[in-house]
């Protein structure tokens, strides 16, 4: 009988055991979290051909690293450097997108795309008239 009050304790030892050791609470190593883009806008979303529009992107790091911002596009010519940018229309008619990546120079990066419009002038008729 002393065998089997032996097992039953050593049985509810181990279980214990097991529970406790479930509830330890164990930092895991934090890793890296990426920027978080709040907003990409264009002062305007429509131009004329070799036009402009000024770009903004609102970015921040949860961990308050800096944030370096990497911009492209798919027609025109983007001038300028961090947070905002300038793009100039080519003489083409047609939708282009403005790619910005924010970096925090630790691994992490978010990305967003607008469209800009290159769109015709309006026409005038001769002497003033539409």
């Amino acid at each position: 009988m002393n065998s089997h009050i032996g097992k039953i304790g050593l049985s509810i030892v181990m279980v214990l055991v097991m529970l406790c050791g479930a509830c330890l609470v164990t930092a895991e190593p934090q890793g890296n979290k990426p920027p978080v883009i709040s907003s990409l806008e264009a002062e305007y979303v429509n131009v004329y051909p070799r036009g402009a529009s000024e770009i903004r992107c609102v970015a921040s790091d949860p961990e308050s690293d800096a944030v370096q911002f990497r911009w492209s596009s798919t027609g025109g010519t983007l001038t300028g450097d961090g947070a905002t940018v300038t793009w100039a229309a080519p003489i083409d008619y047609g939708d282009y997108h403005i790619m910005v990546i924010a970096k925090d120079g630790n691994g992490g990066s978010a990305e967003a795309t607008l469209t800009i419009g290159v769109i015709p002038r309006p026409y005038r008729g001769c002497c003033g008239q539409e």
